[in-house]
């Protein structure tokens, strides 16, 4: 994706504290996708009952959806995550390494209150860059 996306992280700011990167320059030619949030929540409808468990479901979720639309996970320019129920940060960078590869779009944490179930502890959207074509 070098050729639709620059990440840098600026050295007049805080370095990132995970894997992440503070900006992702897209080029004018790429194609933009959004997608909805994710909840852990699999496609035979079966809600894991760990935020952990959770996670790796929604990472799985937006990787089939990008995949969906030919794209990869290396095509994400951003994500936002939205959390019920925190997740140690070196485990949360383990399960999306798993899942994803060793990738640094921007990204943003939220804790929440609630999300739209109980049931549900994690959500996350992505914004990802695709070919012109």
């Amino acid at each position: 994706m070098t050729d639709l996306v620059e990440f840098n992280s600026p050295d007049t700011v805080i370095p990132p504290y995970g894997a992440y990167s503070h900006a992702a320059i897209v080029s004018a030619q790429a194609r933009l996708l959004f997608t909805s949030g994710q909840v852990g929540e699999t496609p035979d409808g079966v809600v894991p009952p760990t935020v952990e468990e959770q996670y790796k479901v929604v990472l799985t979720n937006i990787a089939n959806t990008l995949a969906a639309n030919g794209a990869s996970p290396a095509n994400i320019v951003k994500l936002t995550t939205y959390l019920v129920t925190p997740i140690a940060p070196a485990q949360m960078r383990a399960i999306r390494e798993e899942v994803f590869g060793d990738i640094k779009p921007a990204a943003t944490m939220i804790p929440v209150p609630k999300l739209a179930a109980p049931e549900y502890f994690v959500e996350m959207e992505a914004v990802a860059a695709l070919d012109p074509s």
